[in-house]
């Protein structure tokens, strides 16, 4: 029976528990040699961060294929950051298909055993304990996992790495507590310690640098309360003050932002991988809110049709026949800009966190009551966007944006594509909570594009926010063209050979089947 952790080969990173290339490639697995060794060197520690970084976001191998078939091919369409334009794949109309949810959760678990071996080694309890690098990977455990349990619900978690047969499966309210816990204690850490480095030779997001690590841990904090604010107000609004009052600040600035480096020729920029494949193109929903709002941004994240030189999207969930369409081919609608193309995938980072992110929560936080300093939840807002223009190098439009009653704009095409607008709020502060929350809801959805569909979805699912188009098309018997009718992927149908007993654990403390229909233990 396959086990979750194999073995680690001295000098060498942690060997790949499943390689899945593209789904243009196929698929092959391969197994690795399963000797284990007791302990590493510090350099030799930093070599295996690097592996779970990448793998932790299931850039596994240089065709990106873990990252496809769980961002691109599940959160990018269902949070409508792009819309698929290849007939082979059903997955735009909400069908699950299990190889590729096999394929993805795979190489995810190659990132995160790797990464419950580093913890094994660094913790109090190892031979040579080391508690900067422990906390630095306390921090990228909870970044890794959230999207993966915010996906399927439970997931192993406290067993990863085990080295046994079953794995069982963690509750969901159980592994966020667990986040709380351990952020809480890798900040404190990196608090009294920065003045030193961690990982720095292997570190291909900070380099080491522990100021940067611990901005990213307390606003990870904050995010994670914001996931749990409606489920459990009490404890997420003590978390989220506790983050925001932490020793060490948030994320609050675009040059502190977290990005992937590539390292070719074995780790490139998945989205400039996955890009050059002709899959996807830029969503309805995109187009209507970009366009709308005319958006500076418009120009920095699509590039123009190449057979009109206009900016288009297409809908979400189009059948294979309606794929085949002119009006829908990838010439005539947008594509990612030239940055997030083959050309520039060995140089260009993946981004992974942004500031603007930061100031959004904090903006719903204040709407919730919450202390957030003394700032107000329109200064909040307000400084989102403007993080945002700023990353993206159009700051300059920030005055005028920010004041815009500009609104998004209906969707313009022959039937059935045709839509009105699904929102008539503005980029201007609105005087209503309501319109407010709508509002912060919609800017983060735009902030997080283009590499940060997991946490997207996540974020609609709680909020409802920004208002999509409904799919056109719908393959899942136990989903909808409701842009909602999705609440988690279905587990990993090899699950059920290869840990059977652990996958039973899962369907339990999911509470209820293991369906597209059953909300998540935080989902309203």
């Amino acid at each position: 029976m396959k086990r979750y952790i194999t073995g680690l080969k001295l000098l060498t990173a942690f060997a790949t528990l499943s390689l899945f290339s593209s789904c243009t490639k196929g698929f092959e697995e391969l197994n690795t040699d399963k000797t284990k060794i007791t302990t590493l060197a510090p350099k030799q520690l930093d070599k295996l961060f690097t592996t779970a970084e990448y793998g932790g976001i299931m850039n596994t191998d240089q065709w990106a294929g873990g990252y496809q078939l769980l961002v691109s091919l599940a959160s990018d369409e269902q949070a409508q950051f792009f819309a698929c334009t290849q007939t082979a794949f059903p997955s735009d109309r909400n069908e699950m298909v299990g190889r590729w949810i096999n394929g993805g959760w795979s190489a995810f678990l190659q990132g995160a055993t790797t990464l419950a071996e580093i913890m094994r080694q660094t913790s109090e309890t190892a031979e040579s304990p080391d508690p900067l690098r422990e906390a630095v990977a306390k921090i990228w455990k909870v970044y890794i996992y959230m999207p993966m349990t915010d996906a399927f619900g439970p997931i192993p978690y406290s067993e990863v790495g085990n080295g046994q047969d079953v794995v069982n499966y963690d509750k969901q309210e159980e592994i966020y507590m667990d986040f709380f816990k351990i952020l809480a204690e890798a900040t404190e850490v990196l608090s009294q310690n920065l003045d030193k480095t961690a990982f720095a030779t292997g570190d291909v997001i900070y380099e080491g640098d522990l100021s940067k690590w611990l901005k990213l841990g307390n606003s990870l904090r904050l995010r994670a309360a914001m996931r749990v604010s409606k489920k459990i107000p009490d404890i997420a609004k003590t978390q989220a003050e506790a983050a925001i009052a932490a020793a060490g600040g948030l994320l609050l600035n675009s040059g502190d932002n977290a990005q992937i480096k590539p390292t070719p020729p074995n780790y490139l920029n998945p989205l400039g991988v996955i890009s050059e494949w002709g899959e996807f193109r830029m969503s309805a929903s995109m187009e209507s809110i970009l366009k709308g709002y005319e958006d500076p941004r418009l120009p920095m994240y699509f590039a123009p049709a190449k057979s009109s030189g206009a900016f288009k999207g297409i809908r979400n969930g189009l059948s294979i026949a309606q794929m085949s369409e002119s009006f829908n081919g990838n010439d005539n609608n947008s594509n990612v800009v030239p940055r997030f193309q083959n050309a520039a995938n060995a140089n260009e980072p993946h981004t992974l966190y942004v500031a603007a992110e930061t100031w959004f929560n904090m903006a719903e936080a204040k709407l919730n009551g919450w202390n957030v300093g003394s700032y107000t939840a329109k200064e909040c807002y307000e400084n989102g966007i403007k993080a945002s223009l700023e990353q993206w190098e159009v700051s300059g439009s920030a005055s005028s944006y920010i004041t815009s009653t500009k609104t998004p704009q209906a969707f313009a095409g022959p039937a059935p594509y045709n839509a009105p607008a699904m929102s008539a709020i503005p980029v201007a502060f609105g005087a209503t909570e309501a319109v407010q929350r709508e509002q912060i809801g919609t800017q983060k959805w735009l902030c997080l594009y283009p590499s940060m569909s997991g946490e997207a979805w996540a974020e609609y699912r709680r909020t409802g926010y920004p208002k999509l188009f409904p799919r056109i098309n719908n393959s899942n018997p136990d989903a909808s063209t409701d842009p909602g009718s999705v609440k988690r992927l279905i587990f990993p149908p090899d699950e059920i050979t290869v840990n059977a007993a652990g996958y039973q654990t899962g369907v339990e403390k999911l509470g209820g089947p293991d369906k597209t229909s059953t909300k998540l233990w935080w989902n309203p």
